[in-house]
């Protein structure tokens, strides 16, 4: 027993020594004599049982000059369901909106919003339509990714009665070939496919009135290669066929049996060519479907308003055959060098149907031309994505009353609409003009465009508009109207 407290004594003492050994400090080994002595006293204490394996373990790589490994004790049950609670780092950034991500970057939310508030003025006949301030937009929504491949984005507006906008979820899994589902904007033209926040005037051209809009359904879309986009889609239809019926189609069902199939190819051949401050983008789309009818039904009237937003002037009465075949067929070409840039869109529509053994074709043709310059110099290649739409312009200094200007643009738009087919004395239900409307139209766009900063921005439009024949607004005849408008608009 003496021996044995003895020898614990001296392998404390022997621990205590090694723990404390100028040379460990140092995390230097010992001469091979002090390694032998160490290694004889250490064998000799496990020898006699005054020290068990582990013990002989861990001093025998002490006396090598050596650290035992540490390794980290498993976690308990409960201690992994605690560790599982608290979830993954985050982090919260700003950068033209608040942004959550994930630190492992698998997981990700912003949220962003936007407001329009815009002035309506009327030069022409002022009892014809009203002025007034408006609030255009109001929208607040939030996109993001989940395990990094899952995008997901919900837009929610509240200038009126709250409306659900978009509701869509894009399966990102490869940049060639990816799948959206849900409430989407299908990528028909640039005009459509861009942000209201980044259109290049305060409204679409009167074209945008002819070609899909926001509809549910899904689609296979992608950049197989660099500049070229594509997208394969199948939708409701619905009512948004109707030309102007609803700004954003979310009130819309499939009110005819069968779905809308929509194509598009576009191809931008400037980076290819090595041309990093020029666009050559040249794009195709069509669409095939049903416009829906219903006889007696204001709602299923076609129709289109001027590009002030204030007067509607064209307008059909609805078809009464229940099978109206609609197909449309687009084109786009923007061409753009440094901060000069042309844009021309065209869209067909045709019309096809029979009422009591009488078979009709009335097609609508539509398209714009716009020409914009970024007085401040900056580059339009800089903001056009590779889905088919241009992103947000940002300065290359703000406007900070230190010298920054943000950026200034200056544009001009002509739109064209031909409706002529459908006529005052077409036979009922075959695509009539309604009394006191007109069945084309000229307008002419100027707007200035300033850009305070990637968030804020004014503009202001002058839109003239003549018709081919007079119109009747509140009781006043109009041949034209001439309408000055102005936005203050801030996005985050």
């Amino acid at each position: 027993m003496i021996k044995k407290q003895l020898a614990t004594a001296i392998s404390i003492a022997l621990v205590g020594t090694l723990a404390t050994s100028p040379v460990l400090a140092e995390e230097k080994k010992p001469d091979s004599t002090t390694e032998g002595t160490m290694v004889k006293l250490i064998d000799a204490l496990y020898e006699s049982g005054a020290i068990d394996s582990k013990a002989y373990g861990a001093l025998r790589l002490s006396a090598a000059g050596e650290q035992p490994v540490k390794k980290e004790k498993p976690l308990t049950p409960e201690e992994k369901k605690v560790k599982a609670a608290k979830g993954t780092p985050a982090s919260l950034t700003f950068k033209n909106g608040f942004k959550m991500e994930t630190d492992d970057g698998e997981h990700s939310m912003e949220i962003h919003g936007r407001i329009q508030a815009d002035s309506y003025n009327t030069l022409s006949n002022t009892d014809a339509t009203t002025d007034k301030f408006d609030i255009r937009r109001a929208y607040l929504y939030a996109n993001g990714k989940l395990y990094k491949n899952w995008e997901y984005l919900i837009v929610g507006s509240f200038q009126g009665s709250p409306q659900l906008v978009w509701a869509e979820i894009n399966a990102h899994l490869w940049d060639e070939v990816q799948f959206k589902f849900g409430q989407y904007r299908f990528p028909f033209s640039v005009n459509e496919s861009t942000s209201s926040r980044n259109i290049d005037f305060m409204e679409r051209s009167i074209a945008m009135q002819f070609i899909p809009g926001l509809d549910r359904g899904a689609m296979v879309h992608g950049n197989p290669t660099q500049g070229l986009y594509y997208g394969l889609g199948v939708v409701n239809g619905g009512l948004r066929n109707n030309a102007g019926l609803k700004s954003t189609g979310i009130d819309e069902t499939s009110d005819v049996d069968g779905k809308d199939f929509l194509g598009h190819l576009s191809y931008n051949a400037a980076p290819i060519l090595g041309h990093k401050d020029s666009i050559y983008h040249f794009g195709l789309s069509g669409a095939f479907g049903k416009q829906p009818t219903k006889p007696g039904d204001a709602n299923y009237q076609l129709r289109a308003v001027t590009e002030t937003n204030s007067l509607k002037f064209f307008q059909a009465d609805s078809f009464t055959d229940t099978e109206v075949n609609l197909s449309r067929i687009g084109a786009t070409s923007v061409l753009a060098h440094g901060p000069v840039k042309l844009v021309s869109e065209y869209v067909h529509n045709n019309f096809d149907g029979n009422t009591s053994g009488q078979s009709f074709s009335r097609d609508i043709d539509a398209f714009y031309v716009s020409a914009h310059w970024l007085l401040t110099g900056e580059k339009y290649a800089n903001f056009f994505g590779k889905q088919n739409a241009f992103g947000d312009i940002a300065p290359t200094r703000n406007f900070d009353m230190k010298g920054g200007w943000g950026t200034w643009e200056l544009a001009f738009r002509f739109s064209h609409m031909d409706a002529s087919d459908f006529k005052a004395d077409n036979a009922v239900g075959t695509g009539r003009l309604s009394n006191g409307f007109a069945n084309q139209a000229n307008a002419y766009t100027a707007g200035l465009k300033w850009v305070i900063n990637p968030q804020v921005r004014l503009l202001a439009n002058y839109i003239r508009t003549d018709f081919n024949q007079a119109i009747i607004s509140n009781g006043k005849s109009l041949n034209s109207e001439n309408g000055l408008n102005a936005r203050v608009q801030i996005n985050f």
